[in-house]
């Protein structure tokens, strides 16, 4: 009995490991047991031979599960954005007709993202951010926000997806292609929480219809800068999920991206509606050069204060952007914090001009206040350090920007604007 328990005790470390190191102890082992007459020479054969089958076994195990696991991708990913930057402005305050010139150096956002994989129809993404941090003119306060948190719902193969939670919802496309924002983002982006339904089809098609508490879009375009901040609402703000967006976009051909959307929210007195339309176009006799325009119009404006009719304003804004080192492109978009990490490291060296021009309807006549009427734009921005396998991307930009006013005789009827930016993406 003695005998059998001891046999069964030397097979059973193979079960613990099978190093080399151990394998040579395991040996010595069983020599000493023989000496002392515990095992036989026909006992040790055998405890070799079940010792070399486990062995064996637990190799092929410990290969499938390393090879199953270098398959396996990570479900959590990190990625990350620092950017500093210098603006000089021509006129400090463009209604002080004596104003001189003003320069400041910030920085301009940081950004921190997290995206996790919960299964293969579910992925949850958080954004944490911090923005315009030790500039004066925007007032940043270096506090951070959550910049984004959504819940999305979407699998291969399926047609209807859902996404929840906060983000820029799905009206306007924003391509950015410069250091500032298009004007369409200042003036129309809509960062709310809110619960978007969405239907996805051949030709790239995406239909979606988006609900969200508040007055966010009215709220965003009256801190845009587009026209003088004496101009107000007037009445209480609502306080109800009563806003909502249906939304499209579609791909008839590959080198064309059509998009559109209609947006409505619960005014002060009426609703306020609006209507987006857009392309994206990359010529096929010019394969660097891409096209954008965007356009905004109001269909609808409560009455702001002091007034005696709507305003209807409208914006339009048009890229032509050039791609010196050419990767895969498609339309992707900039108001997501993936969007615009995505244009830094697909589109390495770029040049781009833009157009904007902003409609008031007659706002600054009626109300005796200044308004932006055009805006020029021309820059560049070259990634001169991209790692693909970290995903760490480094790069240079910069912009000069015109605007001009409707003004009346005391006031600067345009400023010019330099900017300078650098920035790390991982």
């Amino acid at each position: 009995m003695k005998r059998v328990v001891t046999i069964f005790i030397v097979v059973s470390l193979v079960f613990i490991s099978m190093s080399l190191a151990e394998a040579t102890e395991l040996d010595s082992l069983i020599k000493l047991l023989i000496k002392k007459g515990i095992i036989t020479e026909e006992e040790a054969k055998e405890i070799k031979k079940e010792i070399s089958k486990e062995g064996l076994s637990v190799s092929e195990d410990r290969t499938r599960s390393s090879e199953v696991s270098e398959k396996r991708p990570s479900p959590v990913s990190i990625s990350g954005s620092i950017q500093g930057e210098y603006r000089w402005m021509r006129h400090r305050d463009i209604k002080d007709p004596e104003t001189d010139s003003t320069s400041d150096l910030y920085l301009r956002k940081v950004e921190l993202g997290t995206e996790i994989s919960l299964t293969d129809w579910a992925e949850a993404s958080v954004v944490l951010n911090s923005e315009w941090i030790g500039d004066e003119i925007n007032q940043g306060d270096e506090k951070v926000t959550v910049d984004e948190a959504t819940l999305t719902l979407m699998g291969e193969g399926f047609p209807l997806y859902l996404v929840v939670g906060k983000r820029t919802q799905p009206f306007g496309v924003f391509e950015n292609h410069l250091v500032t924002d298009p004007m369409t983002q200042d003036a129309y982006e809509t960062k709310r929480v809110g619960i978007t339904a969405g239907y996805t089809g051949t030709m790239g098609l995406d239909l979606s219809l988006t609900v969200y508490k508040g007055e966010e879009q009215m709220n965003h375009l009256f801190e845009s800068g587009l026209f003088e901040d004496t101009v107000s609402r007037a009445g209480e703000a609502t306080d109800d999920v009563g806003s909502y967006i249906a939304s499209f976009s579609v791909e008839p051909l590959d080198s064309l991206t059509l998009f559109g959307a209609y947006l409505s929210e619960p005014g002060r007195g009426t609703r306020n509606q609006t209507v987006n339309a857009g392309a994206s176009f990359v010529p096929p006799f010019m394969e660097g050069l891409r096209i954008d325009a965007e356009y905004m119009k109001a269909l609808k404006r409560e009455e702001y204060s002091g007034a005696t009719r709507q305003y209807k304003e409208a914006v339009l804004s048009v890229t032509a952007a050039y791609e010196f080192v050419l990767r895969q492109r498609k339309t992707i978009g900039g108001g997501l914090f993936a969007e615009r990490r995505a244009h830094l490291i697909s589109e390495p060296l770029e040049v781009a001009l833009r157009y904007e021009h902003f409609d008031d309807d007659g706002m600054s006549n009626d109300l005796d206040v200044w308004t932006v009427k055009d805006r020029y734009s021309l820059g560049a921005r070259y990634s001169f350090y991209n790692d693909e396998t970290s995903g760490l991307n480094a790069f240079v930009a910069g912009e000069y920007r015109r605007t001009e006013y409707r003004t009346d005789a005391d006031m600067k009827d345009s400023n010019d604007e330099v900017y300078l930016r650098v920035g790390v993406d991982f």
